[in-house]
């Protein structure tokens, strides 16, 4: 069911947008930046505690920035407002008998998380003797569908028909840099996602060439060259890799496996729901079920409304912002932006058919924009930019003033917060921040926050929160770091600031304590 929750978003902007937010700076946080020998006009920095609206810290905030992956905390907040904290992807396979044909759909719903290998080895699933084994893989999610076509008595399909119209196909945004398209964080964008988009091959020695030990899935058909050596002498290196052109599935293996490597290597594919099609087409074959053609469902296809066959898979909002925020996944953010412009264009909520309008980048971008001025006005948003979800294109402007004031009002709006704060990773603890912020790993307060970085950008931006309740966002955005060791002076400025609100907060709980003991 979708909720619409605008309402609630006006009154929290009313509040927001009253409030004085005049230069501030009362945790000494002009000293850090000095400290950390940036150029002032590198950063921009804004403090406010959330309860009282009151700016602890304002050094140009409101000056439009590229955010890097700090765009995903308004993609997912948008996504958690706009669809509601229930809201769950679905994947359906979808089962049309007529007189004398039949005919197998794939609906898919834009999921970044379905056959998602991080979250499948998390999962169980119970064997044909009734035993519960830990950890699913792509083979088994597979063979749930195909066993339950199966039972059904079909024998032959005239097509398997992949729907990932609820997306447009254009699945590179026109800003992402084309030499990187077969990085992980690069991945393409699809109505039908499968597997992270990113194809995991293990390689092993062999005479005279190495071989795939495993691969997953099993795209085993897309490998069509093999150009690697298995070079094993003390002077040789490994250097293995796979070349994939950006708009082709041909796989070549190149370079030299030395040793057998203990980790995948990690490729991303091109036209996955073509690939996952032709993939369950397989597996049905081998079930004993004739697919006779594989093929992408068009704009005037109607709707699929066969019976519905086998479980459908369901993927909650809440994992897939978790996802997004806490290890920082571009494909799980830019999955949601899409689907936030499909739910702009089909207000309705129309099912993908004639008429349907897909959830593309533009349409995406303006219902974000939408969303965020309806929680904190569109005079804060002077200068800014939504361009994708993720934040990886570099034409995405935000401040950090505005950053801090939604932060804000996402801890304040109940339906939300108690979804979207635990989707920012931990600092010291969790995610992309495990790693980071010595020092405050055993405070009472809790920092949750989100990292963001491109070449010449370093980001952070979240909220601390103290027992009992208070809580203080912030966001600390540079750019321009291109030059010397500069992102790793802002990276400490950020953890600098951090704990001068972590201290405050432990000082006003301590003082808290003893007016209550006097």
């Amino acid at each position: 069911m979708i909720r619409d929750s605008r309402g609630m978003v006006f009154g929290i902007a009313a509040l927001l947008v009253s409030t004085p937010f005049a230069a501030a700076d009362s945790l000494g946080i002009g000293a850090a930046v000095s400290k950390s020998g940036l150029p002032r006009s590198a950063v921009g920095i804004a403090v406010v505690d959330v309860g009282t609206g009151t700016v602890l810290a304002n050094i140009d905030g409101d000056k439009p920035m590229a955010p890097a992956s700090n765009m995903k905390v308004f993609t997912t907040g948008a996504a958690l407002e706009r669809l509601g904290s229930d809201y769950m992807f679905k994947t359906r396979l979808v089962l049309e008998k007529g007189a004398t044909t039949t005919r197998l759909a794939v609906v898919g719903d834009g999921d970044p998380a379905f056959g998602d290998p991080e979250l499948l080895r998390t999962m169980s699933w119970t064997n044909e003797k009734g035993q519960v084994q830990a950890g699913l893989t792509t083979e088994h999610l597979l063979r749930v569908w195909t066993d339950a076509v199966a039972a059904t008595g079909t024998t032959r399909a005239v097509e398997l028909v992949i729907d990932g119209r609820i997306f447009d196909r254009e699945c590179y945004h026109p800003t992402w840099p084309r030499e990187q398209y077969a990085e992980s964080y690069c991945a393409e964008v699809w109505g039908l996602n499968f597997h992270a988009n990113v194809l995991h091959v293990l390689a092993a020695p062999a005479s005279p060439r190495p071989v795939v030990a495993t691969m997953a899935p099993d795209y085993s058909w897309l490998v069509t060259g093999n150009q690697a050596t298995c070079r094993a002498g003390s002077k040789e290196k490994h250097t293995f890799w796979i070349a994939r052109a950006p708009d082709s599935n041909e796989l070549v293996l190149r370079g030299n496996l030395k040793t057998k490597p203990t980790d995948p290597l990690d490729i991303t594919v091109h036209d996955t729901p073509s690939l996952f099609g032709e993939l369950l087409k397989r597996r049905l074959e081998a079930r004993g079920i004739a697919v006779s053609a594989v093929r992408l469902a068009q704009p005037t296809d109607p709707a699929f409304a066969g019976t519905t066959v086998g479980p459908i898979i369901q993927s909650p909002i809440a994992t897939v912002v978790a996802r997004a925020n806490t290890d920082s996944e571009n494909l799980y953010a830019e999955a949601l932006v899409k689907r936030l412009g499909a739910l702009l264009a089909n207000p309705a909520g129309a099912t993908p058919g004639p008429g349907f309008v897909s959830g593309t980048w533009s349409n995406g971008a303006a219902a974000l924009r939408l969303s965020v001025a309806g929680r904190i006005g569109d005079s804060a948003m002077q200068g800014w930019a939504f361009d994708d979800g993720s934040g990886l294109s570099r034409n995405n402007r935000i401040s950090a003033m505005g950053t801090a004031q939604w932060l804000r009002s996402m801890a304040l709006d109940p339906r939300i917060a108690s979804t979207y704060l635990p989707s920012l990773a931990l600092a010291g603890k969790t995610g992309t921040v495990k790693k980071r912020f010595s020092g405050i790993e055993n405070s009472v307060v809790e920092v949750r926050c989100k990292t963001g970085y491109i070449r010449g950008v370093s980001c952070l931006s979240g909220v601390a929160i103290a027992p009992g309740g208070r809580q203080i966002a912030f966001s600390v955005l540079g750019n321009t770091l291109e030059q010397g060791d500069r992102v790793s002076r802002a990276r400490s400025l950020q953890e600098d600031i951090v704990r001068s609100i972590v201290r405050h907060l432990e000082k006003s709980l301590a003082n808290a304590g003893e007016r209550l003991g006097g």
